[in-house]
């Protein structure tokens, strides 16, 4: 439902640009003029668009929504503050609360004695995995990379790996017979998972959680 209705919104957006282009070229509408003035709706629109699609990261979607609605203030004369001034430092309190409350959580908690924990602070770190009942890792990268390799590892049963990159990257191998659910919080970053999901229904879950923050996580077989 909610990507119908980001792709209906976006359809809209573009007919809407190309009636305005095409009236514009008729000298029936000063397009040029309106886009002067309310081009900062687009940010309005996108913050909407990210609060319905994820209520998680809410906290982005309202600083989107607010730098939006700031914008058009100026735009209209209504304010004379440039929203710049506020935007960068709302950016990195909007980080550290998204540490604080955004936690991501599994579906199977796993102590410390079963998970091996893995650092790379300003540094590298490769790690192979080899258990036969692998259950779960912690892997912190700040500044730095990580490489966790579990494709000689088995999996009895769903296992856990938490990840907190902070401008750093992290690459996770894992086996083919495992199902992979992200359930990350990307922060001005992304994770791609590449792995291959054509397994069986009854096939052990390996759940990536936690947050990347300014980084990259890669997922693959």
């Amino acid at each position: 439902m909610d990507k119908n209705i980001t792709r209906f919104v976006t359809g809209i957006g573009i007919i809407a640009i190309g009636l305005g282009l095409l009236l514009g070229n008729l000298n029936v509408f000063n397009f040029g003029d309106f886009i002067g003035t309310w081009w900062p709706l687009a940010i309005i629109i996108a913050g909407i668009l990210i609060l319905v699609n994820d209520i998680k990261n809410y906290i982005w979607a309202l600083i989107v929504l607010a730098f939006g609605v700031a914008l058009q203030l100026r735009e209209l004369d209504i304010v004379t503050v440039s929203p710049w001034q506020f935007f960068w430092p709302l950016v990195i309190v909007a980080v550290g609360v998204s540490i604080l409350v955004n936690r991501s959580s599994a579906r199977q908690l796993v102590s410390r004695e079963e998970r091996d924990d893995i650092r790379a602070v300003l540094g590298g770190s490769q790690q192979k995995n080899r258990s036969e009942d692998f259950k779960g890792s912690k892997i912190t990268a700040i500044l730095g990379g990580v490489e966790l390799d579990l494709r000689k590892a088995v999996i009895k049963h769903d296992a856990t790996i938490e990840v907190f990159s902070l401008m750093g990257g992290v690459e996770i191998k894992v086996p083919h017979n495992v199902i992979v659910k992200n359930q990350t919080s990307a922060i001005l970053g992304g994770v791609e998972d590449g792995t291959d999901q054509d397994v069986s229904k009854n096939a052990p879950t390996l759940y990536v959680t936690g947050e990347v923050i300014l980084a990259g996580v890669e997922i693959k077989n």
